[in-house]
């Protein structure tokens, strides 16, 4: 069985058969996570796809003000 950590909380989290990319939540603090490897068994949190394109621009409007 497959065991890691999760990233915010630490607890152990153990699976029989992680598959790369699958998310979950952790059973202690419910964070969500993704698994960013197998061999060894990792997680993380996941990448989100609904980032804000327009970041850079906010950002450059905020400096050259």
């Amino acid at each position: 069985m497959a065991k890691a950590f999760c990233p915010n909380c630490d607890a152990e989290i153990q699976m029989r058969n992680p598959k790369l990319g699958a998310k979950l939540s952790c059973p202690e603090c419910e964070e969500r996570l993704e698994i960013v490897g197998t061999n060894p068994f990792e997680l993380d949190y996941p990448y989100e796809e609904d980032w804000d394109d327009d970041w850079d621009e906010d950002w450059d409007e905020d400096w050259n003000d």
